[in-house]
Parts: structure tokens; C-alpha cells; sequence
């Protein structure tokens, strides 16, 4: 580590001392810091930019945040408040962040670069400033969700309120006046009330996010019809009368709908059809679930996300040529049309296909799909599971990272017909060949492996000496009820850093060799 000039020490020792011992003060500080040049004139313009001549601890807290709230660019100020919406202690999806992020039009164009990208920059500025926390690590050490301290969830609020940036409603009385209450342009309610129209319809005209959480069997018995500016609906229960009112939102880009077991019909609503600009549909259901033909013609729609169930899809879904997002759909026959090879936008893709023809054509599809990222091929289980086809070839998708395959593979790809980037995979009902694990060592990208049930239905599992698995971090498995044996010899998995092995009755203990490694 470079030694720190003197000036600078005596400069950060100075707001050491002024952050009165309090780490929450001392982490953003740095988090700001962190984003200066490392000059004594810039430290010092911070230093002499707080009030430091404040009685309460709690105010030198605040005044930290404050500079360092006022320090961020403005798009980057309506990305930290739009956080307070969100309940305390939320863990919240990075995905999801981003795609309300985008649907609000908070970010600065940058090049050609894509919202979704630029939304992810600010994302993670944010983290480097200490703004926002880290939640949860991919097993690969990729964010997947935030969470924000509790003081700074309470700046955020307080500073939304005081920019009529958002209002959340817990039903308690809000103290401010009707007519300053309508300025507000961000709405969250959290849990469960009674006459919410009531409520509500003083901001109807003027809001552009209005967010539900935790509403439990609450049923929303009105329609939105008054909502004309609303960009973002998320988490509403969709009550029969809810649903058909959807379609007089046209300014909406991101609808998130609860569907439950006790409703009258499966499917969204049929009137999706007029929101011209949706470009994020992400629907949480308990039960079997078909889209309306009219769904296709929400051409700007970028992602299609089916939480719970698996959904049934229409044969015109190749008029959705702007999907990036395809997750939790079923085969069918929109798979027979070509539909498939028609969305070459597509990043992540997720589908259950209906038997042996549709895989077929899946995997003949998938060739045109160049900007694929993730994919996942899932067996129906209620079906016999199907046979991955021995000629497949993936070896031309050189962005796609995470390949998840449920289903019989009766000859495993050789490696060079492994996507060249491949770095995480995911087995499922494989049965594979014994000597596999010979050819999934020699992937050369290949950070994580899991064989999960009725992948490897051998008693030994040799992971040879030839430089086997060069760059795997992490191994996984998983329900291997014959697994006897694991041998790892000498020059494999030489950067194994996570092993978890779960339900392989049979394995009675690891190689000794992992004893040696670092």
C-alpha cells in the first residue's frame, strides 16, 4: 500500500475526530472520499463543507449525508431516494431496481450503451460511495441485492418528502395539506388497508410510481382510470375490476401484477394490449398461467418475467422483438413458428419445452440468439424427461456465462462446443457418461460446477491430474444418492475455494489433497 502524504493524514484524521467515533459517519465519508481526487485541496473543500459546529451526534450524521447526498449527480440523487419506497430491512433485486430505474427515465444516455447498463453504473456507484449496501453475492461474487441502513433509509425519506419525491402510507394520517400532498410524485403503500381509493385519489392525477408491498388478500376494488401519468404499477393485487382498468395506463412502463389462487380468471388482463410503452411485465402467480394473444403487441416490452408458476405463451411472440428477458415459459406453439430465432435481443432465457420436438427446435432456434447470457433448458417433470440432442452446438455464443440444462444427455458436448465463455453450470437429470467429468474439466473459463439430482449415477467421480478444472472456485453436489468415491489428483482444481456437498449419502468423506489448497 502507497504511503499517504502527510497533509492528506492530517486532513483525514481531522474528519475522523469531527465524525465523533461513529462508523455509519466514517463509512460514507469514505464512500465520498473515495469518488475525489486524493489532493489536500479537495479533502479540505470537504472538510470545510460540513457543519461540523452541531451539538447531537445523530446531527453529525446527518450532516455527513447530507454533503454526501448533495455531492451525487442528479440522476444519481433520484436513484438514492427512490430506495425509501422500499419497506425496512428490504433485501431488494438488483434486476428489479434497475428495470424501475429505467421505466422512470432516470438515466443519462450514454453512447450506445443500454439502460439496463448504465442503470447497472449507477447501481454500483452507489455501492462505491457507500450510499447503499450490499445484500447478497451471486456464489460467483456478482451483486444480486441492496439493502439500505436504516439512517439512510430515513434520510432518503425525509429528503423525498421535503423534494416531493415520494410519500409512503402506512395508514396513519399524513400530516401535510391536501394541496402540498398532490405535488408528490411517488407513492408506496405498505401493508394492508381499507378504502385505499379514498386515499389515493388526491395523488391520482399527478403520480409516476405507485408501489405496493406487503397488501397480503387485500383486494384493490376500484380502477386505475384517474392514474393517466403512472409510469410504474408494481405489486398490485389484481382484483377483476383492477385488471381491466390496466389498459387506461398508457404511460406505464413497468406493471408488476399478484395473481392468487381465489381469482376468477388464470390470465392477465386482456387490455395490456393499449400499454404501448410497457417495457417490463413481471407477473407473481400460484396458479397455471396463459397470455392473451394481444399481449404482442407491446412492442417496446424488454422483459417478460413469471415468478412461481410457468406460463404459456402464444404463437405470435416473435412480434416482441425488443425482449432482453424471457423467464418461466413453456413450450408450445409459439415454438413451431420460428417465434424463438426471432428474438435476438434476447440476454436471458428460461423455458420448460413440452416434450422431445420442441426441444429440438429450441435448440436449432438458439443459434440466432447471439447476445444470450443465460440460459436455462428445463425438463417438464410431469413428462418424461427429454434427451438434450448429441449434435447441439454452442460454441458461437460467446457472451453466454450461465448454462443451466435439466434433461438426459446421452453424449455430453466435447468442450469446444461449450460456449468459450462459459463460467457457470448447472446439471439436472443427466445421467451422464462416466468419463463426462473429463470432458467438463477441460472447459477453460469454468468457475462453478453443480451436478444436482441424477446427474452422475456413478460410484466414482475421478477428476483427472491434467490440469483439470483450471479455474473452478466453487463445487456442488447435489443428491447424488451412488456417489462413493470423489478422487481429486494432483493439478486439478487448483483455485477450488467453495465445496458443498449435499444429500450423497453414500460419499463418506473429501480428498485428502484438499487439505493442501489455499
Amino acid at each position: 500500500m502507497d504511503h499517504m502524504p502527510s497533509d492528506l493524514e492530517k486532513l483525514g484524521r481531522e474528519m475522523m475526530v469531527k465524525c465523533g467515533g461513529l462508523p455509519l459517519a466514517v463509512i460514507v465519508l469514505g464512500g465520498l472520499l473515495s469518488m475525489k481526487r486524493k489532493t489536500a485541496q479537495e479533502w479540505r473543500r470537504v472538510l470545510e463543507n460540513i457543519d461540523w459546529h452541531l451539538i447531537h451526534a445523530q446531527d453529525h450524521v446527518s450532516a455527513v449525508l447530507a454533503l454526501s447526498y448533495n455531492d451525487l449527480p442528479f440522476h444519481l440523487k433520484s436513484c438514492f431516494l427512490y430506495l425509501g419506497l422500499f419497506p425496512e430491512d428490504s433485501s431488494i433485486s438488483k434486476r428489479k431496481l434497475i428495470h424501475l430505474w429505467v421505466a422512470e427515465g432516470f438515466l443519462p444516455q450514454q453512447g450506445e450503451e443500454v439502460a439496463e447498463g448504465v442503470a447497472e453504473n449507477c447501481l454500483n456507484e452507489l455501492v462505491g460511495r457507500c450510499m447503499i449496501q450490499v445484500g447478497k453475492l451471486s456464489s460467483l461474487g456478482s451483486l444480486q441485492a441492496v439493502r439500505m441502513h436504516d439512517v439512510l433509509r430515513d434520510f432518503s425519506i425525509s429528503k423525498g418528502r421535503e423534494e416531493s419525491f415520494l410519500e409512503i402510507y402506512r395508514g396513519q394520517e399524513i400530516e401535510l395539506p391536501t394541496s402540498q400532498r398532490t405535488k408528490c410524485r411517488r407513492l408506496a403503500i405498505h401493508g394492508e388497508h381499507d378504502n385505499l381509493y379514498v386515499f389515493l385519489k388526491p395523488y391520482a392525477p399527478y403520480l409516476r410510481s405507485l408501489l405496493f408491498f406487503n397488501m397480503g388478500d387485500s383486494k384493490l376494488e376500484f380502477d386505475f382510470k384517474d392514474f393517466k401519468l403512472l409510469r410504474v404499477l408494481d405489486g398490485v393485487p389484481a382484483s377483476s375490476r383492477a385488471q381491466s382498468a390496466v389498459g387506461n395506463l398508457i404511460q406505464l412502463r413497468y406493471l408488476g401484477v399478484l395473481m392468487k389462487t381465489h381469482m376468477v380468471t388464470n390470465d392477465p388482463p386482456r387490455s395490456i394490449e393499449k400499454l404501448k410503452n410497457l417495457q417490463t411485465l413481471e407477473v407473481t402467480n400460484f396458479i397455471n398461467l396463459c397470455f392473451p394473444d394481444v399481449s404482442w403487441n407491446l412492442k417496446n416490452l424488454r422483459h417478460l418475467v413469471v415468478n412461481n408458476q410457468v406460463a404459456a405463451m402464444d404463437s405470435r411472440l416473435h412480434l416482441l422483438n425488443n425482449l432482453r428477458t424471457l423467464k418461466w415459459v413453456k413450450g408450445g406453439r409459439w415454438l413451431e413458428n420460428g417465434s424463438l430465432a426471432s428474438l435476438t435481443n434476447l440476454r436471458r432465457l428460461k423455458i420448460r419445452p413440452l416434450g422431445q420436438q420442441e426441444l429440438n427446435s429450441v435448440v436449432s432456434n438458439i443459434e440466432r440468439l447471439h447476445y444470450l447470457e443465460s440460459l436455462s433448458l428445463v425438463s417438464n417433470s410431469r413428462a418424461p424427461s427429454f434427451t438434450l440432442p448429441t449434435a447441439m452446438s454452442l460454441s458461437h455464443l460467446k457472451y453466454l456465462h450461465k448454462l443451466h440444462l435439466d434433461g438426459e444427455i446421452k453424449k455430453l458436448l466435447d468442450p469446444h462446443h461449450f460456449p468459450p465463455n462459459l463460467i457457470k453450470l448447472r446439471l439436472f437429470n443427466s445421467d451422464l457418461e462416466e468419463d463426462s467429468i473429463v470432458k467438463l474439466g477441460r472447459l477453460p473459463n469454468l468457475k462453478m460446477l453443480l451436478l444436482g439430482s441424477d446427474s452422475y449415477k456413478w460410484p466414482k467421480l475421478v477428476c483427472s491430474s491434467s490440469e483439470g478444472f483450471p479455474q473452478l472456485h466453487i463445487l456442488h453436489l447435489q443428491d447424488l444418492h451412488k456417489l462413493e468415491e470423489l478422487i481429486v489428483e494432483e493439478g486439478a482444481m487448483k483455485k477450488l475455494k467453495h465445496l458443498k456437498i449435499y444429500q450423497c449419502p453414500r460419499l463418506r468423506k473429501i480428498p485428502e489433497r484438499f487439505k493442501l489448497l489455499t
